[in-house]
């Protein structure tokens, strides 16, 4: 089995650090606690390094996977103790000063003492756990986590170097074009490099080689070399193997310099081809371009990556193109599955068609999947088996598993970072195919710990790394190059399922069965989006034990959700877009809840007591019916994504210092202006209002953005019945992205939008009307005019009049 210990490595990181602060808090630890708390600390510090040891290790034995688990457990037992700690001494008190605040605190340490107690019983099972799992180490000598590097038995990479140019299906068109891409000398001799990227088994070194053959068939080269790297290659037998690739038998030592000093001499006076494949590392390329001299003579380097990101040009004197290599047609892919599973004839058996197309809607134009799941599938005939076989290959409990397309994705799963690890397998979480907006993506990374540091930024920046490795793939960019949306390829889905259940990250679920193998479910994923009945209610399942669940996510419809009742440590409640009624009986318990999501369902009121909520970091309640929230809201002193769409707010909504985004009505339910209310806010960044008025028409109220207001927002949403909105001079002065959506013109046919060249730092604009109208029109000739005095790139100004861009 492989090793999957990514999100695990994060956890053992950051508990020595959070048992750190539990034993500054003096006042809180009886004398036992404190010393059970510090043995804790010390022994998780030293399983630190054997866990980190076990990252550079893609095989072990049955007893070190066994060890990873008991750690992996026992690691999120502890942080769900040390969170529920400081909640369950101070009883949830809120940060208030004072003399009865002074009282109301002791009163609840008085009362807290039994509560101690049930604490210090539960920290001496964690302590017995550990020193179990500690001796276990020591009595099967785990601690030197005997297991070997990447050894699979053949580099799955080889055969795509053999391939005869006959077989090849959807390149012809590409070789051609690379073909003249890299003889293209733009009017110089400079050296040029070509780099092709893409997501693994897009097909990389096919193109490369065949390009590759191309040229040296061209006799335009006076010497040539197709050398392959890899994540770990040895870059002494790599340049090694690139003299002996050009004629020269190098006997010598071992010493790069003296490797590299040869082969540039062997290349400095002839007109050079060299082909790199599969280079991973900007360290890898800067070892290896030591070796070509830029002699002016038309040289060309062919590069292979499946980063983005990888520099692979170091100096002035040459040139780089990058080609994205995309995925195959459905005409190329089902033609190449035709061809490797039926090599006699071109058309599928009548009784395998339905399951041919579903088997190539899986491999979704991915070249290695579809070349190893036809010949997978070629000796079989009968629908059942290629069912059976063809849509679920990649998980390594299955007995036909693909091993090569599996050690090829392998490869980039183990080039990642502990932290990328976790955040990768958490798209498993989501149905295949899904379209997962950004926002909610880095919002629950957060929420569930994933993110260190200045944690949104942190958050898009893993994202975009995974982005940049083809590991997932963006949709839709905003004005700040960030994706609006994302989604994983079905191949790459099918291996992070495989994995997060591998390491326990997630439990997944749909109507039929539970994937989790009889594991502490510590992550919850209810997919009824598929259910033969539609959007008909569904079971709860009363039997599965969630009282150590982390989050719990349902699609399609509410009634499966979980008594709320029995999550006990939950950080994430994502109930987005279910159909039917939410009961939410008992979620004003959820002390640890940090991310609420209860967008596009069927809730028309939320409890009263949801303030209680104080680790509470995102609440969304976008197109839902509730039309106001409780007055504790305010008591939320951590929450930073306030999404209440329509809804309207409470007074005193000054006391959310953390407030980073913020949607709602227009007004308060006093009345009272939010734009004036949350002028002087300090870290408001997004800000969406709603103002859908009952107005005579010719009477529309005014929204005016008064001037030195909203300092810190840099985007702005406003939704109007018909366009009333002046911005006065230096408001919004960060303001990059402007939305002004309306139902229709005003009735006078006047613009109804002031101010806008005032706005300084804008750079995208959306202009939207719901039905054509003079008045809309007007508008629209009158914002246009705005914005080319802002002078706006045109790409970026998008307006639309009743569904039509204008």
């Amino acid at each position: 089995m492989d090793i999957v210990v990514g999100a695990l490595s994060g956890i053992v990181d950051a508990l020595p650090g959070k048992l750190g602060e539990l034993l500054e808090q003096e006042y809180a630890l009886l004398s036992g606690v404190r010393g059970d708390v510090v043995f804790l600390q010390a022994e998780l510090s030293s399983m630190h390094a054997a866990i980190h040891h076990c990252e550079s290790l893609d095989h072990h034995d049955s007893q070190t996977s066994g060890w990873i688990g008991l750690v992996r457990e026992v690691a999120y037992d502890i942080e769900d103790w040390v969170d529920l700690f400081s909640i369950r001494v101070d009883g949830g008190a809120q940060s208030t000063s004072g003399f009865r605040a002074w009282i109301r605190r002791c009163v609840d340490k008085l009362t807290a003492l039994p509560a101690r107690h049930t604490i210090a019983s539960e920290l001496q099972g964690l302590k017995e756990r550990v020193l179990e799992i500690s001796e276990q180490r020591n009595r099967y000598r785990l601690g030197a986590m005997v297991g070997t590097t990447s050894q699979h038995p053949h580099d799955p990479r080889l055969s795509a170097l053999f391939v005869y140019p006959g077989s090849l299906v959807g390149l012809d068109g590409k070789v051609e074009d690379m073909f003249k891409t890299v003889m293209d000398a733009g009017g110089t001799n400079e050296l040029k490099i070509v780099s092709i990227v893409g997501m693994a088994g897009s097909g990389k070194t096919t193109l490369a080689n065949a390009v590759y053959q191309r040229l040296q068939a061209d006799n335009t080269f006076q010497c040539s070399a197709f050398v392959s790297i890899g994540p770990k290659a040895d870059m002494v037998k790599t340049v090694k193997d690139m003299l002996s690739k050009l004629g020269e038998q190098h006997r010598g030592g071992e010493d790069i310099s003296q490797l590299i000093h040869r082969v540039r001499e062997i290349l400095e006076k002839k007109r050079y081809l060299i082909a790199i494949d599969d280079l991973w590392s900007s360290e890898q390329w800067g070892a290896i371009w030591c070796c070509f001299p830029d002699n002016n003579l038309g040289s060309r380097i062919i590069t292979t990556t499946r980063n983005d990101a990888l520099p692979t040009n170091h100096h002035s004197g040459s040139s780089k193109f990058v080609h994205k290599i995309g995925l195959l047609t459905d005409n190329e892919a089902k033609e190449l599955f035709l061809k490797k599973a039926f090599s006699s004839r071109n058309d599928c058996p009548q009784h395998l068609e339905d399951a041919f197309t579903r088997v190539l809607r899986r491999c979704a134009g991915l070249p290695l999947a579809v070349v190893s799941i036809a010949a997978k599938l070629a000796p079989k005939q009968s629908r059942d088996e290629w069912e059976k076989h063809g849509l679920n290959l990649l998980c390594s409990s299955h007995p036909d598993g693909l091993d090569g397309l599996k050690q090829i994705l392998d490869l980039s799963y183990n080039d990642l970072q502990p932290h990328l690890r976790s955040c990768f397998l958490y798209l498993s979480i989501f149905p295949e195919n899904s379209e997962i907006e950004t926002e909610r993506l880095v919002r629950r990374w957060i929420a569930e710990g994933f993110i260190t540091g200045s944690k949104e930024e942190t958050a898009i920046s893993y994202l975009k790394e995974l982005i940049d490795r083809n590991l997932v793939q963006p949709l839709g960019l905003n004005h700040d190059s960030i994706p609006r949306r994302c989604r994983v390829h079905p191949v790459i889905y099918d291996f992070i399922v495989c994995k997060s259940m591998e390491d326990n990250l997630a439990t997944l679920t749909d109507a039929q069965h539970i994937l989790n193998n009889n594991r502490t479910v510590r992550r919850l994923s209810l997919n009824l989006k598929n259910n033969s009945k539609g959007d008909q209610p569904a079971a709860r399942n009363e039997s599965t034990d969630l009282s150590h669940a982390r989050s719990v996510t349902v699609f399609g419809h509410a009634s499966a959700t979980p008594h709320l009742t029995d999550l006990k440590v939950v950080r994430v409640l994502d109930l987005e877009g279910c159909n039917g009624p939410v009961c939410l009986d008992g979620l004003c318990k959820l002390v640890l809840l940090r991310y609420l999501s209860l967008k596009g369902t069927d809730v028309s009121e939320l409890p009263e007591a949801i303030g209680d909520l104080r680790c509470l970091e995102t609440l969304d309640v976008r197109s839902t019916m509730v039309e106001e929230l409780p007055p504790s809201i305010v008591r939320l002193e951590k929450i930073m994504h306030l999404l209440a769409g329509s809804a309207k707010l409470p007074g005193g909504m000054d006391k959310m210092k953390a407030m980073r985004s913020l949607s709602c009505a227009g007004t308060t339910k006093s009345s009272a202006n939010v734009v004036e209310e949350f002028s002087k806010h300090d870290n408001l960044r997004d800000l969406e209002l709603y103002y859908y008025a009952t107005e005579t028409p010719g009477n529309e109220k005014q929204i005016m953005f008064p001037g030195n207001g909203l300092k810190t927002v840099k985007q702005l949403c406003i939704r109007c019945t018909s366009p009333s909105v002046t911005f006065e001079p230096h408001v919004l002065p960060k303001v990059q992205a402007l939305e002004l959506r309306f139902e229709k013109g005003r009735a006078d046919e006047s613009s109804g939008v002031s101010g806008l060249e005032h706005l300084s730092s804008l750079k995208h604009l959306v202009l939207e009307f719901e039905q054509h109208d003079a008045g809309a029109m007007a508008t629209v000739d009158g914002v246009r005019k705005a914005a080319e005095g802002l002078l706006l790139d045109r790409q970026y100004i998008t307006i639309k009049v009743d569904g039509k861009n204008y």
